[in-house]
């Protein structure tokens, strides 16, 4: 599915926890590289086996789109990511229950219109402190 035309689609998929929908905005190649995790997933099998253990994880997950730009083959999205710490499917790391809203910002490298990669970064700490599992005041 081409990113560029239909991203209202690639949003609504975020936010209906649609895998299918969503993998096929990647090429059969695509890379998601969860930068606050430290870990790729590449190809996707790997990425739909992330996004399904994601939703999993914030039942309740949703992404509001703060700003958007567009180069060439290469896309920047402002997120702000909400929901429910309710389950864990990473290892060490114990599902709270508790919310959480954080800020976070997506590079997209398109090939043909397809994600090829996409870079996630978030404020991690901030994640963890409203999750409770770190010290200090919830940002």
């Amino acid at each position: 599915m081409d990113m560029i035309n239909n991203l209202d689609e690639y949003k609504s998929a975020w936010n209906t926890h649609d895998v299918n929908k969503l993998i096929a905005f990647f090429t059969d190649d695509g890379i998601y590289d969860d930068v606050a995790q430290g870990t790729i997933y590449r190809c996707k099998k790997e990425v739909t086996d992330y996004l399904s253990s994601m939703f999993v994880d914030m039942p309740d997950l949703k992404v509001e789109f703060r700003s958007i730009f567009r180069d060439g083959d290469w896309m920047g999205i402002e997120v702000i990511m909400s929901g429910t710490f309710a389950h864990s499917s990473t290892p060490g790391m114990k599902a709270t229950g508790k919310t959480f809203s954080v800020r976070g910002a997506t590079v997209i490298q398109l090939r043909g219109g397809q994600i090829i990669r996409k870079s996630y970064y978030m404020n991690m700490a901030a994640f963890l402190q409203q999750v409770g599992l770190m010290p200090g005041k919830p940002k």
